[in-house]
């Protein structure tokens, strides 16, 4: 009926528009066949000079659905352009009102699919935790995702080489912020306390007796001094240097006692350390000083210089080994699908913040979703618009022109009987 054809494929059309376009197509051409017949049949019934009632009921039945199928054909077509390219009042509506239909969706958008409370609900029956958990525990699918991560973190690490150095002050005030915290004070000192008490026993305290007893020895002239100093100016200089050399000499024996670990001695120094390590710990010493010590040392350019070394060397690894660290990746990637799926409450937890981040991140991009939806639908060309939306709905409405017209055939059928049974009692 004088309708514009849709274009053909590939035309621009993607292949599921193409296969919409089809479609549209068959179901056009079933209600133009069925339109053609319902006339046929109407003019056939006018050959004989005079019909028998069976051939006069056809031809109320095909009358009928002449008119229904066609009152129908005009409804969809005003839909997306005007009959038979007459301006006729009250049609082309979808194009005539773009604006207003696009304004429409982009509200049914946010009020119905991109409603934060409904978002949340449908990611919480989905599960996305487990489900990712289930996918990355595949080593195909752990690589797959591993290789754009490592080229992420390529591309971030490499941007301080440009003179980027956002990335090491990022680093850097994270690490102090992490580091200034008394729960890392804590769990310092906690994991210092048995290295210390190893140490005690093992064979640093030898190397560092060994270097006390190597300095001591290589400064008996300090030592002379300083006794010089505090005896009497009538004590003979040949008495200071023998009192000097007794008190080395004797310092040295025992350090030279202390460095044999079997040693009674050398039990009773290494117990002695153990009380004061544990009485450190158990006042709280060994935590404020650690606390000292780290908050020196992240604020001196030690720290910056750890920090700048660190990036490089993850820089040049990225560079020169870039499958080796891809493949770290993907272990690790497993690795934590398969803890998460043996921690229930792990994994329940998991699940929680994802919900509530997308509920969270729905609130942010609800309107901005919406408005993207109705500027995208006001910048299509109205013809455009019209072949989108016919695509989409037009083969449900081409039976909704085959349903009238065999809908009008069946009410043409029904009255016909009703004008005869009315003839019939008007007779009486």
């Amino acid at each position: 009926m004088n309708q514009p054809s849709l274009p053909d494929a590939p035309g621009g059309l993607s292949e599921a528009d193409a296969a919409k376009t089809a479609r549209l197509k068959r179901t056009r051409r079933m209600a133009e066949i069925v339109l053609i017949a319902l006339v046929a049949i109407y003019l056939v019934t006018y050959l004989p000079s005079d019909p028998p009632q069976w051939l006069r009921l056809i031809r109320h039945m095909a009358e009928a659905g002449m008119i229904g199928g066609l009152a129908d054909w005009f409804a969809v077509v005003a839909l997306f352009r005007h009959p038979m390219g007459i301006p006729i009042p009250h049609t082309a509506l979808l194009p005539r009102n773009q604006a207003r239909a696009a304004e429409s969706v982009g509200q049914f958008f946010k009020g119905h699919f991109l409603d934060p409370k409904s978002i949340s609900a449908r990611v919480s029956e989905v599960a996305p935790a487990r489900r990712a958990a289930e996918w990355l525990i595949e080593p195909r699918n752990a690589a797959l995702l591993a290789t754009p991560l490592t080229k992420a973190i390529t591309i971030a690490v490499d941007g301080t080489s440009t003179g980027d150095t956002s990335l090491n002050d990022g680093l850097r005030k994270e690490l102090r912020a992490a580091l200034a915290s008394k729960t890392a004070s804590q769990g310092i000192a906690t994991a210092l306390g048995p290295v210390l008490e190893q140490a005690v026993h093992g064979p640093l305290m030898s190397d560092m007796l060994r270097q006390v007893r190597s300095a001591l020895d290589g400064n008996r002239d300090r030592v002379l001094e300083l006794v010089q100093e505090n005896s009497r100016w009538w004590v003979a200089s040949r008495v200071d240097r023998g009192v000097s050399t007794v008190l080395v000499d004797g310092v040295l024996n025992v350090i030279d006692d202390l460095e044999k670990p079997d040693s009674a001695l050398r039990k009773d120094f290494e117990n002695g350390l153990e009380g004061f390590l544990q009485t450190l710990s158990d006042n709280g010493g060994l935590e404020r000083a650690v606390h000292d010590g780290k908050t020196r040392f992240t604020q001196s350019k030690k720290f910056d210089d750890a920090v700048d070394a660190t990036l490089t060397l993850v820089r040049r690894r990225l560079s020169d080994e870039q499958g080796d660290v891809e493949g770290a990746v993907s272990s690790a990637l497993q690795s934590f699908a398969r803890k998460l799926l043996a921690d229930d409450m792990a994994l329940a937890r998991f699940e929680a913040q994802l919900t509530e981040a997308a509920e969270k991140a729905m609130v942010e991009l609800r309107e901005p979703i919406g408005d993207y939806v109705t500027d995208v639908i006001k910048g299509w060309e109205a013809k455009e618009l019209s072949d989108r939306f016919e695509r989409e709905i037009g083969p449900d409405l081409q039976f909704i022109r085959i349903n009238g017209a065999l809908l009008g055939a069946l009410i043409g059928g029904v009255l016909f009987f009703a004008q005869k049974g009315l003839s019939q009692l008007a007779i009486f």
